[in-house]
């Protein structure tokens, strides 16, 4: 059997699909509620967080996880991510400009000038949840993967069929 650059690297082959997200809500910078009513997830502040949020594809599977917190919810996502003054989401059958949607967190409008350093921008990725659960319902077991960075792909075979099967056990989306 050939070895893959991955498998030499010692890391699982990626299935080409998954992608963990990580939503941070320190300093109440985001709201993983709002997350789960308008369908998205973001990052931002430093153009290191963004990045990576920007490379996950229209189509990949998202596994959210909000820090020291767990798994909170699997989705698709539906669009590419843009700036956060620039993203609108479909909001029941209707498009509707990000900032003018009834948020809890500011995402970025903390920022003291008016107009942030494009690389201080808070990013938006749209997506359709499958499935997702409250802070107090997360998934979080010893052994899940977790990472620093806002999004990676999610090579970790026990972390995607524990988070699976979490949520396709009876666990409400919202």
């Amino acid at each position: 059997m050939a070895m893959t650059a991955d498998t030499a690297r010692g890391q699982s082959v990626w299935n080409g699909r998954d992608w963990y997200v990580s939503f941070g809500e320190a300093n109440k910078s985001r709201d993983w509620d709002d997350a789960r009513r308008y369908g998205f997830v973001s990052a931002g502040g430093r153009k290191w967080y963004s990045d990576t949020l920007q490379q996950v594809p229209v189509g990949g599977r998202v596994f959210a996880y909000i820090p020291k917190v767990g798994y909170v919810g699997v989705g698709t996502v539906t669009a590419p991510a843009t700036p956060a003054d620039d993203t609108v989401l479909d909001v029941d059958g209707s498009l509707v400009a990000f900032r003018s949607l009834d948020l809890v967190g500011p995402y970025g409008r903390e920022v003291a000038d008016p107009a942030p350093d494009e690389d201080d921008r808070e990013w938006v990725l749209p997506v359709t949840w499958e499935h997702t659960v409250d802070r107090a319902q997360a998934l979080r077991i010893p052994g899940l993967f977790a990472n620093q960075n806002s999004a990676c792909r999610l090579r970790d075979q026990f972390t995607i069929d524990e988070v699976t099967a979490f949520f396709a056990t009876g666990n409400p989306s919202s």
